[in-house]
């Protein structure tokens, strides 16, 4: 074999089966590539302002209205700088409130009011305030908007009991983190907030309280691990110095505010303020020492929180971190947040592509999203703050891709084999046939039907009959690389020669293909035994032939293939459309034959070779059509089976043979009783509850089970012979007689014959018809009789046509026969004429 073509073959094959695998599987590489892209989106920024925004939410969502406990803030209002009238208020002013807080006993004070320029009066007053060694007073480093904006600290206070004021703001403008300290060799930069902390904390755990570290500042052992760029929501942003994200755990109303009215008046109780964290500064809009905070509900100023009252935020969160009232907000390392990510795009995905139903789907996605947003709000409520957004962004995009996939998949593909469909078939077949590239060239189009598929389905089950179907489509591909195959119908395939020079190069592919296709398949450790019938139509290229209209030709040859028997092959004719139309209108009109009363049964009678009288009688059904007169079973039984009509043809048959041989049974009563003989077909025989079906139907007509002979095929019994026993026994069960037909023929059965609960044989006629001539077909049926004698089951011989024959039977001991030798099946009234005349046929013994 040429390496190309092999490599065609073998590679044709594996891509059919990767192909499958990834419509099992498919969702997973959709949910890969979305989460990468999610991935990479959210690393360059683009899902932080939302990232950031659901932080905002849950901030205010688990903040309370309870106080803190441990701060106070006196606010300098708008009435306040009223009743001075001016801005900065003086320096007596401030020396005056720091006079009267200081008699109140505060742990310390925080003075937020930049003081690096005189404004008298009361210079030397407020000189001696801020000199006091519980007072920490603030400057600007200048790391805002306007770096050359940057404040001194005020005159006179030493570097220990100065702290920077600055908040860090994200690019949305907001404070969600605390700047806590920098250091920039030589100096260190503490906040105000740091700086009065630690005043606290020494009083409680001595000097040697802080110690900054690379990853983060050590107060009072307790670790701050400083935010890197890709903490939390956080992408790329500017991390220097020490920060950590600000915990607002009570609504700025929570936190008591007096003003500098009050204190000066006298109108606030001194226990507010003992042993407490004293901070002072601007509360007036008009100062605009504001920021937006995740309070912040819109743009306005009313909705911005104070310099001071975010201070005293800080101050709270360093104080109760380290007395362990609560832990700083924790996040997932960038893997642990990847993973997340692609978690919840792996659970889009499948749930997308495992559940059918657009209503379970949306219901499912929904309670899915609400789990999502349950655990983001319900960790941070544990101060965890984990990525929201990028996973519920991911999971709606790869369940909306997966059902774009599915849809196309499904429109162009068939989802059990991975091969195209019809519809795509079609529109390739079509291409080929509209090519001009070669006018000498043909396409050709092999329709292939597996035969007996619908027993396999039916007595094997759909998980093997799936695997048939995925094989026969692998074996295809790799017997015809260079074709285009598809499955157009539930057991059709199409396989596209896209041009061929001429008919016998098509022919000779398919014997090919139909020798080779169905070699040695075995599913589950067992072997599946099928055939395969090919339609051949061919037309020239260019021609503007429509591809349905070829495709309906190569329909037409394979009809033509299965009359002809299966596993065969048959090339389009032209006559063979007037047969199709024909067929066509026989299924329509049998579809309205049982309605319409056209049925009825013939009887043909099976004698008891011993004493020559008519023992039973053979049911079989014939068609009496308007038009075409008496139609034979051949015409229209495979029809009836093929479109499942033979189950309700096959218990009229049953309701009627029972009532018929019912009334001979009284009217003509003889011992053994006469019995009534009806075919079961092989879609009758699968049915579940056939045994009960039946018994149901005797016990109607009052008759006794063992006056109902049920025929069975031996192909259909020994299709699976374990399930074959098991809906026997099930039929012995209800007293039936079972007999085998057309013993001997197409299947060894000789070792299945003791395990069948079966009750007689009926010899073929193929053997009973050679016995005159032939002597080894004398010896062959003079076995089957030893051989039924022997298991003592009954032996009944078909296709009796002359008196030599039936002697021969009677002969080898055959104890039933029937044929036209004794009489061809005929009505019911003639049958009951039969039987009303008593006739004995002389039988001598050879």
């Amino acid at each position: 074999m040429h390496f190309g073509h092999f490599y065609r073959r073998v590679f044709g094959s594996i891509k059919l089966r990767l192909w499958r695998q990834l419509q099992r599987y498919g969702y997973v590489l959709i949910a890969v590539g979305i989460a990468l892209l999610i991935i990479g989106l959210r690393q360059l920024g683009g899902l932080q302002g939302a990232e950031l925004k659901a932080f905002d939410r849950q901030v205010r969502h688990h903040t309370s209205k309870d106080g803190l406990s441990e701060v106070v803030v006196v606010g300098i209002t708008e009435t306040d700088i009223r009743s001075y009238n001016r801005w900065p208020l003086s320096d007596g002013t401030v020396a005056e409130l720091l006079a009267k807080l200081q008699t109140y006993d505060p742990k310390v004070i925080g003075l937020d009011i930049y003081r690096d320029i005189e404004h008298p009066p009361g210079q030397g007053r407020l000189q001696r305030q801020l000199a006091k060694e519980n007072v920490y007073g603030v400057y600007d480093l200048g790391i805002g908007v306007d770096p050359d904006s940057s404040s001194p600290a005020p005159i006179g206070m030493t570097p220990d009991r100065t702290g920077f004021a600055d908040f860090v703001a994200d690019t949305d403008g907001v404070v969600r983190r605390n700047f806590m300290f920098a250091s920039v060799k030589p100096d260190d930069f503490y906040s105000l907030g740091l700086r009065v902390s630690l005043h606290v904390l020494r009083d409680r755990y001595g000097p040697n309280i802080f110690d900054p570290k690379g990853t983060g500042l050590n107060i009072a052992g307790q670790l701050f691990p400083t935010l890197d760029a890709n903490t939390g929501g956080y992408q790329n942003e500017d991390m220097a110095g020490y920060q950590v994200l600000l915990q607002y755990k009570t609504q700025n109303d929570g936190i008591r505010q007096v003003s500098l009215r009050n204190v000066l008046d006298d109108q606030v109780d001194p226990a507010w303020f003992k042993d407490k964290v004293v901070l002072i500064g601007t509360v007036a809009p008009s100062i605009k020492d504001i920021f937006f905070t995740p309070f912040t509900r819109n743009s306005s100023s009313v909705g911005m929180t104070p310099g001071v009252v975010i201070h005293a935020h800080v101050v709270n969160q360093i104080l109760s971190i380290v007395e362990k009232k609560y832990s700083l907000i924790w996040t997932w390392n960038q893997w642990q947040e990847k993973c997340w990510i692609l978690l919840w795009c792996l659970i889009g995905g499948g749930l997308a592509w495992h559940i059918q139903s657009l209503v379970r789907l949306l219901l499912t996605s929904a309670i899915a999203m609400l789990t999502l947003t349950a655990i983001g709000w319900g960790l941070f409520a544990l101060d965890g703050w984990i990525p929201t957004i990028p996973p519920a962004l991911g999971f709606s995009l790869v369940a909306s891709a997966t059902i774009a996939y599915q849809v196309f998949y499904r429109t162009f593909y068939d989802s059990l084999t991975s091969l195209p469909n019809r519809f795509s078939s079609i529109k390739q077949l079509q291409h080929h046939l509209d090519q001009q590239n070669d006018s000498k060239a043909m396409v050709a189009l092999l329709l292939i039907d597996l035969g007996r598929f619908k027993a396999v389905n039916e007595s094997l089950g759909e998980k093997v009959a799936d695997r048939l179907l995925q094989i026969v489509a692998e074996r295809i591909v790799y017997h015809l690389p260079k074709a285009s195959v598809a499955r157009v119908g539930s057991d059709q395939f199409i396989a596209i020669l896209p041009s061929i020079h001429h008919p016998q190069t098509a022919t000779d592919i398919t014997e090919h293909l139909r020798s080779n296709l169905m070699d040695s398949i075995s599913i589950n450790g067992n072997p599946v035994k099928t055939t395969i019938s090919i339609g051949i139509a061919f037309h020239p290229k260019g021609k503007n032939y429509p591809a349905h209209a070829l495709l309906q030709d190569a329909y037409h040859a394979l009809g033509k293939a299965k009359n002809k028997g299966r596993n065969s092959q048959a090339i389009f004719q032209e006559d063979m459309r007037t047969h199709s139309v024909s067929q066509f209108q026989l299924e329509m009109d049998l579809r309205d034959a049982g309605e319409d009363q056209q049925f009825q049964l013939y009887y043909q009678p099976i004698l008891d070779l011993n004493i020559g009288k008519i023992a039973g009688f053979e049911a079989l059904i014939r068609w009496q059509h308007p038009n075409r007169g008496l139609v034979p079973p051949i015409e229209f039984i495979e029809i009836a089976e093929d479109t499942g009509m033979i189950l309700a043809m096959g218990e009229w048959i049953l309701k009627e043979a029972c009532s018929q041989v019912q009334q001979w049974q009284q009217q003509f009563p003889q011992q053994p009783p006469l019995f009534i003989g009806v075919n079961l077909s092989s879609r009758q025989f699968l049915q579940p509850n056939l045994a009960t079906t039946i018994a149901n139907i005797v016990h109607h007509y009052r008759l006794d089970p063992r006056g109902l002979k049920l025929e069975l095929t031996e192909s259909v019994a020994m299709n699976d012979v374990d399930s074959a026993i098991q809906q026997l026994t099930y039929l012995k069960d209800e007293g039936l007689h079972i007999s085998l037909d057309d013993f001997g023929t197409g299947y060894s059965s000789l070792s299945y014959l003791h395990r069948l609960p079966i009750d007689s044989l009926k010899i073929d006629k193929s053997f009973v018809d050679r016995m005159e001539t032939n002597q080894e077909n004398e010896n062959i049926v003079g076995t089957i009789v030893t051989l039924a004698q022997r298991l003592n089951l009954d032996i009944v011989a078909e296709g009796v046509e002359t008196i030599d024959q039936a002697r021969l039977l009677k002969g080898l001991q055959c104890q039933y026969a029937q044929g036209y030798y004794f009489s061809k099946p005929v009505p019911r009234n003639q049958a009951t004429k039969l039987l009303s005349q008593n006739k004995i046929w002389q039988i001598d013994d050879v």
